[in-house]
């Protein structure tokens, strides 16, 4: 006869399961500078804000150590055109350009005047309706390099215009650092708020924020602190805000999305009923609290304004844990690259700019579920 299994043993199953099909994350991404010669790729240029304590390895850059000052730096991250959409090449011992993510140069900044000046050297070139700035707040159990090669992959995969810049706060890079990363998100929230206000202050005509697991309380509490101390200026200039598998109990979410005044015009979810990380997240919770990207509260964000994107139909995301769909999901670029995904979040009627429309409009329809009206309407 078999025994149920406990939900402790259950648990421990599952720890043991996510630690080996995350053990490439556990051991950081070595950062190399390389001159990419006739390979085929592009150069994305990243600016970076981060909590994290400075390193003197410069194959690391950044550790996971919480620092007393926020840090600027200005990356070249080399992505290669030879992989597949939506993965990530991690650099070997002899870094080949052809088909891996690598540095083409790294330059610490001085102080948040040589940030905001260098991204406006960036923006200057830009027309003004892409005039734009891309952040990307990385999750949970992310080693600095780690999320900076997540960063250029999206901006790379996505096609996505402006100029990126990278909020990178001390995660562990380990998965049983689960609570260490929980208080690093807290300790980072005033970093996150200051690096806003400084992309504020360029000549950038507008914010759009993507955060990913952790990353969404991270961001989400750095929304609210500027809220707090009245920086309506700063939350103006933010929008649209997309929380990807967002760790984050589900009143927690409701209480900091009530405090921001104004809110973000336009904020999505994308979830997955698939997600393993999430899972785990709320069985560590003792498993009565799903968190906002599992999927369990699509009807309760909805009535609160907030649009969803439902990833648990979309199978071609890579890795087993189905927490980074977001990134990888070759038919979400496509859906990304039409414009189809865009025109829905934004309210905007969808528009031919590619093949095969008829099907990804199918697709969408399927997945998103907007709000009755927007937060930022009155």
């Amino acid at each position: 006869m078999l025994v149920p299994a406990s939900p402790a043993r259950l648990l421990g199953v599952l720890l043991a399961v996510l630690t080996l099909a995350t053990a490439c994350a556990s051991n950081p991404a070595r950062l190399p500078v390389v001159d990419p010669g006739e390979a085929k790729g592009s150069d994305e240029t990243v600016f970076i804000a981060t909590t994290r304590t400075p390193s003197d390895d410069p194959a690391v850059r950044f550790g996971p150590g919480r620092g007393d000052d926020l840090y600027f730096a200005e990356a070249g991250v080399w992505v290669p055109h030879n992989r597949e959409p939506g993965s990530v090449n991690l650099p070997s011992s002899r870094v080949n350009p052809a088909r891996e993510f690598a540095l083409t140069g790294f330059e610490n900044l001085a102080d948040g005047s040589d940030f905001i000046s260098r991204i406006d050297e960036a923006l200057a070139p830009i027309t003004l309706d892409e005039r734009r700035i891309f952040l990307f707040v990385h999750g949970f159990n992310t080693p600095f390099s780690d999320g900076l090669y997540l960063n250029a992959q999206v901006l790379n995969d996505f096609g996505i215009p402006g100029v990126g810049v990278h909020y990178a706060w001390p995660s562990a890079g380990r998965l049983p650092a689960y609570l260490y990363d929980r208080d690093s998100a807290q300790f980072a929230r005033d970093g996150l708020a200051e690096t806003l206000t400084m992309l504020a202050d360029t000549q950038t005509m507008g914010i759009t924020i993507l955060a990913h697991s952790m990353g969404a309380l991270v961001t989400m509490e750095a929304l609210r602190e500027l809220s707090l101390r009245g920086r309506n200026d700063v939350l103006e200039k933010i929008d649209p805000v997309m929380l990807a598998s967002p760790d984050i109990d589900f009143d927690v979410f409701r209480m900091q999305l009530a405090s921001l005044d104004p809110p973000p015009q336009h904020l999505a979810v994308f979830s997955s009923s698939r997600d393993r990380a999430l899972f785990l997240s709320q069985q560590l919770r003792g498993g009565g609290h799903p968190r906002i990207g599992s999927g369990a509260y699509r009807d309760e964000l909805n009535a609160l304004g907030v649009a969803v994107i439902d990833l648990s139909p979309i199978a071609d995301g890579r890795g087993f844990i189905n927490h980074t769909t977001f990134a990888s999901s070759p038919t979400l670029m496509r859906l990304s690259s039409s414009g189809v995904l865009n025109d829905a979040l934004m309210g905007e009627s969808t528009h031919v700019r590619s093949t095969g429309i008829g099907v990804l409009t199918d697709l969408a329809a399927q997945i998103i579920y907007l709000p009755a009206r927007a937060l930022g309407e009155r």
